[in-house]
């Protein structure tokens, strides 16, 4: 299947941006990684601004679809909990690059990334706290430090391998064990 020249210059972008951060990467280097000129990625995209936007919204949009069809499929919470943290292990596995880029998102303070996944928390939280008060769930802790956990071990668990392999090369020659033992550890500690 061939890729468009649009696709491919988000593709550049996302593995520049995820490298160097958005500070750090011009035009002209994602023209030169695309293969494609600079009138060209502003024909596409107004601006280096617009084109990060768009490289964030293209992927995380196939996270959260998905993760919204979790979350109306999977009745059982504890269930959606152990799902919900398998799916974004492996999404994140499948792309790599996605810690990276939100971690340079995060240190140049992108205020947008709160506003994507603002409709995933908002359906997280109504469903938990639905959880919490019928008893399947411990009630004396906030939502969104569940998913906030979650999340930042999970992207820890791919951005800081050369650290982490250190303690136990195990959790990276086995990350099925890493994972597992990760879900059944979270969902142990918010059960009644």
């Amino acid at each position: 299947m061939k890729i468009s020249k649009k696709q491919k210059i988000l593709d550049q972008s996302l593995a520049l941006f995820s490298a160097y951060g958005f500070a750090h990467v011009s035009i002209s280097m994602i023209a030169k990684e695309a293969g494609v000129t600079k009138s060209l990625i502003f024909h596409h995209f107004e601006n280096k601004n617009q084109l990060w936007e768009k490289v964030k919204e293209s992927f995380f949009k196939q996270y959260a679809e998905n993760q919204m069809n979790l979350f109306e499929s999977e009745k059982d919470p504890i269930e959606l909990i152990r799902k919900s943290m398998r799916y974004y292990f492996d999404f994140v596995k499948d792309n790599p690059m996605i810690p990276r880029f939100f971690a340079y998102a995060h240190l140049e303070n992108d205020e947008n990334c709160g506003k994507l996944d603002q409709p995933l928390m908002e359906r997280g939280s109504q469903l938990i706290k639905k959880a919490q008060a019928q008893g399947l769930m411990r009630k004396d802790f906030n939502p969104v430090v569940l998913v906030m956990n979650f999340i930042t071990v999970i992207n820890q668990y791919f951005v800081a391998k050369c650290h982490f392999s250190h303690w136990d090369e195990t959790i990276y020659s086995n990350p099925n064990s890493f994972i597992n033992d990760f879900i059944e550890n979270t969902i142990k500690g918010i059960r009644p």
